[in-house]
């Protein structure tokens, strides 16, 4: 039985699959298994109250309720964590269902390839790198623009990485880039509370791209695609 670790899988129930779950804002979502496992696994570690269910992939997810408010749920992330389930996440439901409109389910491959909408834009990098050039400052000028025509509207930062170099320093440039994004509508006075940050760091479908690379040209190409931040426009949460 092997444990599905990837955020990729955990948002694939914003494809389709989640129609009647979209009451709350956040979910926290204990475990996601290739096979059933029993109650008494939750229970045996004092956790009740795990809800089941089964994704289009044959996945099989454990959640522990629904909540309005992100501080609400990382209190009840932290208390699992606390409890052994280290890998215990939050699936912003709002933020799922915006991107998965943009291009048939993006994060079913893994990534953050999206189509670039009203909602969406996304800002790409130069290898190793976040620095701003004069597209990725365009795309930040236009979502400071929306924002300010509809104040129910805040900002979701998405980080990524190609998948070269160690999961540690990728995991640091995916922050930097988001943080990079998030500082210039900061300069430009975007209030900090209409932003928030996400880091995903390297993804699966880039692994993927790179293994089916024929050539450097190839290779070089499926790396730039992940060398991105997406921003995202979301309603805004009430608090």
């Amino acid at each position: 039985m092997l444990f599905r670790l990837s955020f990729v899988l955990a948002v694939f129930l914003a494809c389709g699959c989640t129609a009647g779950l979209l009451a709350q804002n956040f979910r926290v979502q204990v475990g996601a298994f290739e096979e059933p496992v029993a109650s008494s696994y939750f229970k045996d570690r004092g956790v009740n109250g795990v809800i089941s269910s089964v994704d289009d992939n044959g996945i099989y997810r454990y959640f522990f309720g629904s909540y309005p408010t992100l501080p609400e749920a990382e209190a009840v992330q932290k208390q699992l964590i606390q409890k052994g389930f280290v890998h215990t996440i939050i699936i912003d439901l709002e933020l799922q269902r915006v991107l998965s409109s943009a291009l048939d389910c993006p994060y079913d491959r893994g990534g953050p390839i999206y189509e670039e909408n009203d909602s969406i834009r996304i800002i790409f990098f130069e290898s190793g790198k976040a620095l701003l050039d004069a597209d990725g400052k365009a795309d930040l000028d236009y979502m400071l623009r929306e924002l300010k025509k509809s104040p129910q509207r805040e900002l979701r930062i998405l980080g990524y990485t190609d998948v070269s170099g160690s999961g540690q320093a990728n995991a640091g440039l995916a922050t930097e880039r988001a943080r990079t994004a998030r500082n210039y509508l900061l300069d430009r006075g975007l209030p900090p509370e209409r932003m928030l940050l996400k880091i995903f760091g390297e993804s699966s479908a880039g692994k993927d791209e790179e293994r089916f690379a024929q050539n450097k040209t190839e290779l070089e190409t499926a790396r730039k695609r992940f060398r991105s931040v997406v921003l995202a426009l979301v309603p805004k949460k009430k608090s």
